[in-house]
């Protein structure tokens, strides 16, 4: 297995919106959803981290695959981060397919 440095930067559409012009974070309800994005990719992160140190750790698949479920706050954030390291975590890519 190969060791891969990892930063976790936030989801990229949000970099985006920060460049539009009137893409500021200064309203309360947008600053509290921000958190709220943190707080629970923080959470992803967290799993993801103890699922890359312990491939076989069944209940941090298990809290990912609860994570990742439609219900769950933010999924698309987090579905796209999954996705995009694909090559990391190749046994969480059946829980993040696009619906046909």
């Amino acid at each position: 297995m190969v060791k891969i440095e990892r930063s976790f930067p936030a989801p990229e559409s949000l970099a985006e919106e920060a460049k539009k012009v009137n893409g500021k974070y200064d309203k309360e309800d947008v600053i509290e959803r921000l958190k709220l994005l943190q707080r629970e990719m923080n959470i992803l992160y967290k799993q993801l981290e103890k699922i890359y140190k312990n491939p076989d750790s069944k209940t941090a698949v298990r809290m990912v695959r609860s994570l990742l479920k439609r219900e769950s706050a933010f999924t698309a954030f987090k579905r796209c981060y999954v996705r995009e390291h694909a090559v990391e975590y190749p046994e969480l890519q059946e829980y993040v397919l696009l619906d046909k």
